[in-house]
C-alpha cells in the first residue's frame, strides 16, 4: 500500500512550519544520508519522500539546510 502524502494549503502549510520550527532542535531522522535534514522535515510534514524535480508541498519545493 502507498502512504499518501499531506496535501497543504498555503496557510496550513504555514503555519505546520511554524509548529515544527517551536520544537526547536530536531534529531536527524535518517542517520548517515546526506539528504537526511531533507527527509525529517518531510516526515515531520507527513509527505512522502521523492526525488523527482517537481514541488512535494503542493506547489511548493521544500529545501533544507544544515547549520554545523
Amino acid at each position: 500500500m502507498t502512504k499518501k502524502s499531506k496535501i497543504y494549503t498555503k496557510q496550513e502549510l504555514i503555519n505546520r512550519l511554524k509548529e515544527i520550527s517551536a520544537m526547536g532542535w530536531v534529531l536527524n531522522a535518517r542517520r548517515g544520508n546526506a539528504g537526511g535534514i531533507g527527509n525529517t522535515l518531510e516526515d515531520l510534514l507527513g509527505i512522502q519522500e521523492n526525488n523527482l524535480p517537481v514541488p512535494n508541498a503542493a506547489e511548493w519545493e521544500l529545501k533544507t539546510q544544515r547549520i554545523n
